[in-house]
């Protein structure tokens, strides 16, 4: 199970939500939830395909990063990132699914706190009564495309120099670095 907390969903409206993604050898799985509240969800219903965007990782290249900045001075800032786009279709989830779906995510965010909270922790009939303020959905997924600019349109040395700094600094330029060769 991966997991990348909110993405953009695109369909006849946009929002944030929470999701969360399970791959096994029979294919991915994203699986979310919208308040009802939100609109969004009935217009999904009515054109259910949609577009994902999960953005993973940036961060800002300067020039001076570059040892060819010595060389000719021919340098500009840019940025780095990495997105991914998943197509597909909403459907509703299950009971059960949704069930699964909100421990799934519980426990996820709750791992790191040292007293981790659970859905037992509530009362069943107020779990109930907040799930019923909720949709459950799956994207069918039918296309998944990714993007990254990395400094892999650099010379070696200057793609070497951005990683290095990035894996010395902020915690936007170590997820960046992650994704470099």
């Amino acid at each position: 199970m991966l997991q990348f907390g909110l993405a953009i969903i695109l369909s006849a409206d946009t929002n944030l939500l929470p999701f969360i993604v399970q791959s096994n050898p029979d294919g991915v799985r994203i699986w979310a939830h919208f308040a009802k509240a939100n609109s969004h969800w009935k217009v999904a219903g009515d054109a259910p395909d949609c577009l994902l965007i999960v953005h993973l990782a940036d961060a800002y290249v300067s020039p001076s990063l570059y040892p060819s900045k010595q060389e000719d001075g021919k340098v500009v800032p840019t940025w780095n990132y990495v997105t991914v786009e998943v197509r597909g279709t909403l459907q509703m989830l299950s009971d059960t699914d949704e069930e699964a779906l909100l421990n799934m995510l519980t426990d996820l965010h709750e791992r790191e706190s040292d007293e981790p909270w659970a859905v037992s922790d509530a009362p069943a009939e107020f779990i109930e009564a907040q799930r019923r303020a909720i949709v459950s959905v799956e994207l069918v997924v039918s296309e998944i495309t990714g993007k990254a600019k990395a400094s892999q349109n650099r010379f070696p040395e200057d793609a070497a120099a951005v990683k290095a700094s990035y894996e010395a600094g902020s915690d936007a330029e170590r997820s960046i670095a992650d994704w470099m060769p």
